[in-house]
């Protein structure tokens, strides 16, 4: 027992022995706050450290997050205590900061969907792209099999309508997102680069860094209060996808493209491709191929 405390006191001392820019990039590293508080209170240096990480990575709900305060500091205990704030405050250097942000869309097991937004300093678009199943495509497909599929995967009013409130629940869980980067990038001055994702991989990733950070720094008017204003719904419907280049097939599809403005057809349809640009996969390739295929919107989509 002694011969273990005397070896665990070495090991903190040579730890100790580290100058404190070498420490501090080593929990840049870390990132994680859970464990970046869990370092703070270790001893008095690394609570006087621990301030000077530039790199922290926080996965959280987002709604916890925007129920706190604007001087959550000062409060003497911590509603979102989950990785504490109170440390969250301290850390003023932040450069890069990563958000996961916990969502709750419930949809069929077989069903695969995603969100993707154009967010800045407002909302400007929302485009969610829905299938009924999503599988590898096969080899060869007879024709009147690929007929029959036409047919069993036309898609009812009923389910385009509950997709269609989907949309609009993704409208929102943007705007949560928007609302964050706001408060994010005013508080944090020294900021370079944020990343906000969504824990369940349904919302296309955020990534504001160099000029379009500066960009949505420059022109942000924090939208505390706002909500996402539809001005302009466009739904379209495809019973079966061909995906060649990813080689997979999706089955019951249904795209919505919700705007704040009365934008024109092409405009929008460069927002969709636009709005799953950071996916590059499977959901990139359909958003593109539905407009290949459908380039006479007035067949594509309802207004």
């Amino acid at each position: 027992m002694e011969n273990w405390a005397k070896k665990n006191e070495e090991e903190e001392n040579q730890f100790q022995r580290l100058p404190d820019d070498v420490a501090v990039n080593i929990f840049d590293k870390v990132s994680d706050i859970k464990w970046l508080c869990r370092s703070f209170v270790v001893c008095k240096r690394f609570a006087s450290l621990i301030p000077l990480v530039q790199k922290v990575s926080i996965k959280a709900n987002a709604g916890d997050y925007l129920s706190i305060p604007r001087d959550f500091h000062k409060l003497p205990s911590s509603p979102f205590n989950v990785w504490g704030t109170d440390i969250f405050a301290k850390l003023t250097q932040i450069r890069s900061l990563n958000l996961d942000l916990v969502s709750d869309f419930v949809a069929n097991n077989d069903s695969v969907f995603k969100w993707g937004a154009k967010l800045s300093s407002d909302f400007d678009s929302l485009t969610l792209l829905y299938a009924a199943s999503l599988s590898k495509m096969k080899e060869s497909e007879e024709e009147k099999k690929e007929e029959d599929d036409e047919t069993e995967n036309e898609i009812t009013q009923e389910e385009q309508i509950c997709r269609l409130h989907l949309a609009f629940d993704c409208a929102k869980e943007a705007m949560l997102w928007l609302r964050i980067l706001c408060r994010v990038i005013l508080k944090y001055p020294m900021l370079q680069s944020i990343t906000i994702t969504d824990s369940m991989n349904k919302g296309v990733r955020l990534y504001l860094g160099g000029e379009k950070l500066v960009e949505c720094r420059n022109a942000i008017m924090c939208p505390e209060e706002a909500v996402p204003r539809q001005e302009s719904v466009r739904v379209g419907s495809v019973p079966v996808l061909q995906l060649p280049k990813s080689g997979y097939v999706m089955k019951g599809v249904t795209i919505v493209h919700l705007s704040s403005g009365d934008d024109s057809e092409s405009d929008a349809q460069l927002a969709m491709v636009d709005a799953f640009a950071e996916e590059q996969g499977v959901f990139s390739e359909a958003v593109v191929q539905i407009l290949k295929d459908y380039k006479d919107g007035n067949k594509m989509f309802q207004h």
